[in-house]
């Protein structure tokens, strides 16, 4: 056998341990617990039909399903009623609410929640990945708060919807919820994923921002001359770097005499004082077996047929990209939007593949297209802006575009 030759990079051994999020529930208290067993075996589990109903139904069916667990408490709980209105909290989550993940819901250090099966929840807490210690009682349990849930936001449970996405906009008091499900039917393991992901209903203040490490004042100078200068800019990093969050402050930046047109495929981009803003999301029909399907391309197609000054992509994965170049790009408009690519100088070609997914156009086509207007690239990692590169031209001689660094941060 020949011999390896090869410089280690780190000396340090892989740890091959999760560390773990501790959260305190009161559905592990064992105080509670039986109790609350008991009240969920008698008022959910033997009425699958009448919860049905009360989910599906009006407020008067909810005061009614809350009034027979009340009733139900009264005659068989030994707590107090300080006990029983804690009981019957725990009730609603769990019929109507985020019942187990109920904790991480309201963590103001968690963003993202993920449950891979009924004894298998992660979470994402200040930027770092955990294993939580949080369970449901068993599968069916899961599965029944899975088919509850699902139902509450309107989601299909057939084979044919087995992705599947929606926003829950007023379920939690301080967040908006993009929720993510993945059906049994198309999951390896056999069981239902879910994956929620946090927008604060309260932007995050420059003050925050700042504290957080994402940025400092000379960054936030540079954002508020660039985008009154008419720059465009596109955001850059994996998933959870803080791209929509600093998207969401920048676009309050934008003068207030401009319009602005915000296609997103979630609601996680918003603004309370902005006048001008025109908020879109995807939407798909599905009618007797027929789709119908309003995409991001078919809404910045029908922003150009309005009055825009700034085109606004929550997020480019496709073949949207091309009204970059088509809109932005040649009609004068600014264009921002976030895209997943390694570094800033990369985030252009990955604009340019995409919009490839619907056009004929070379990319070296499509990227000297980005010379037509001021253009500044942002990469963005673990809530922090790594680099900040602006497009400097076009090397005719290369077929390449010049890159001007305008930051780039110094890692210890």
């Amino acid at each position: 056998m020949g011999e390896l030759t090869y410089k280690k990079i780190s000396q340090e051994k892989h740890k091959y341990t999760s560390r773990i999020y501790h959260v305190d529930s009161m559905y592990s208290n064992k105080k509670l617990q039986n109790e609350f067993i008991n009240l969920r075996a008698n008022i959910v589990d033997l009425n699958p039909a009448l919860i049905t109903k009360c989910i599906q139904g009006t407020e008067q069916d909810f005061i009614m399903l809350m009034n027979r667990a009340k009733d139900f408490l009264e005659s068989t709980s030994k707590l107090n009623d300080a006990g029983r209105e804690l009981l019957l909290d725990m009730f609603s989550d769990c019929v109507f609410g985020y019942y187990i993940l109920t904790p991480l819901i309201k963590s103001k250090d968690v963003s993202d929640i993920k449950v891979y099966s009924w004894n298998h929840i992660t979470c994402k807490a200040n930027g770092d990945r955990f294993v939580t210690d949080l369970s449901f009682s068993n599968e069916e349990d899961y599965n029944r708060w899975f088919d509850r849930i699902t139902r509450i936001h309107k989601l299909q449970r057939t084979d044919d919807n087995a992705l599947q996405h929606c926003t829950d906009r007023k379920g939690v008091e301080n967040y908006y919820l993009r929720i993510d499900v993945e059906l049994a039917s198309i999951v390896s393991t056999e069981y239902n994923n879910i994956h929620i992901r946090k927008i604060p209903k309260e932007k995050y203040s420059w003050d925050y921002l700042k504290r957080e490490g994402m940025l400092n004042d000379e960054m936030i100078e540079y954002l508020e001359d660039r985008i009154v200068n008419g720059y465009s800019f596109l955001l850059s990093g994996k998933g959870g770097s803080g791209k929509t969050s600093l998207l969401n402050n920048m676009i309050d930046l934008i003068p207030f005499g401009e319009s602005i047109l915000v296609s997103q495929e979630s609601d996680e981009l918003y603004s309370n004082i902005h006048p001008q803003i025109q908020f879109e999301h995807t939407l798909e029909i599905k009618r007797e077996g027929i789709k119908t399907e309003y995409t991001l391309e078919d809404e910045l197609r029908q922003g150009l047929l309005q009055d825009i000054d700034n085109f606004t992509i929550g997020e480019i994965k496709g073949g949207e990209a091309l009204y970059v170049f088509t809109t932005g790009m040649s009609t004068g408009a600014r264009f921002m939007g976030t895209i997943h690519s390694n570094n800033a100088r990369s985030s252009t070609n990955r604009l340019a593949y995409c919009a490839r997914f619907i056009s004929d156009y070379p990319v070296d086509t499509l990227l000297e297209m980005l010379t037509n207007t001021p253009f500044s690239l942002i990469h963005m990692s673990r809530f922090s802006i790594d680099e900040i590169v602006e497009i400097d031209g076009w090397d005719e001689e290369n077929n390449r575009l010049l890159f001007n660094q305008i930051y780039l941060k110094k890692w210890r």
